[in-house]
């Protein structure tokens, strides 16, 4: 019985160790200040999170930024991989492992200040505008779930997509841009303009606000290694290192 005993978990103990053993792909995108490139370097506040927690963890891994729809793809389909900044909503629910929200995240639709002629009530008011959005994204995700349809929306994908919408928002070749707040902000700014005289929030998607922004893993990915980030990410968030960077990026007003 002891040799069995002794066997046992000396097999779980190799499995266990093979499973920490492989190197992790965490993907991500150009979303600032979630995660975007700078220099050779991928920062943003959701980016310091992860690092600090997959460290502190003592997991290896490898960070890599691509455009949304081949960063979904990529970490849908390999094992021992993580992606983030994530929105959990019901049609990826069984796509992913989910491990926790990393951040906090409020989603709106913005106009141009100067647009005073959109009134938004509800998500059924939206449809009488042309609307801009990022293909596959959160935003336009719930908006397909909630009865939109493709040909209602004007999809722009890549790298600069935030960019893309902003500029055909000023031109006038959209008129809502739903978005994240912070993105929208960061976004306007970077483009030199000042959010507070270029756009305005119309609407609030209120249900999808409610949660924030998630690290999740491919299906592939070991429960061992999703274990121990999802328990090392909920100690890390109570810490004052935690909280140190969400308010250098100024997402601590949503906490």
């Amino acid at each position: 019985m002891k040799t069995i005993g002794y066997a046992f978990l000396l097999a779980v103990f190799v499995v266990t160790g093979t499973a920490f053993a492989q190197k992790l792909t965490i993907y991500t995108e150009e979303v600032a200040p979630y995660n975007f490139t700078e220099g050779n370097k991928i920062v943003g506040v959701s980016t310091e999170v992860v690092e600090a927690v997959m460290n502190k963890a003592g997991l290896d891994y490898e960070m890599v930024s691509y455009p949304w729809a081949r960063t979904y793809k990529l970490a849908t389909e390999r094992p021992n991989s993580l992606i983030f900044s994530i929105s959990r909503r019901p049609k990826r629910e069984t796509t992913f492992k989910w491990i926790g929200v990393i951040v906090p995240s409020r989603h709106s639709v913005f106009a141009l200040k100067s647009r005073t002629d959109i009134k938004i009530e509800n998500i059924g008011d939206l449809r009488k505008y042309t609307i801009g959005t990022t293909l596959g994204d959160a935003r336009e995700t719930y908006l397909l779930e909630n009865g939109f349809k493709i040909s209602d929306l004007q999809r722009v994908a890549g790298k600069t997509a935030n960019l893309q919408n902003y500029k055909k928002l000023k031109l006038g070749r959209i008129d809502l841009w739903p978005m994240s707040e912070a993105i929208a902000y960061y976004t306007v700014r970077k483009s030199g303009d000042d959010p507070d005289r270029q756009i305005r929030k119309v609407f609030l998607f209120e249900e999808m606000s409610k949660g924030g922004y998630y690290i999740a893993s491919s299906l592939q990915t070991s429960d061992d290694i999703v274990k121990t980030i999802r328990e090392t990410l909920e100690k890390f968030k109570k810490t004052t290192e935690y909280q140190q960077i969400v308010e250098k990026w100024d997402l601590d007003v949503w906490l």
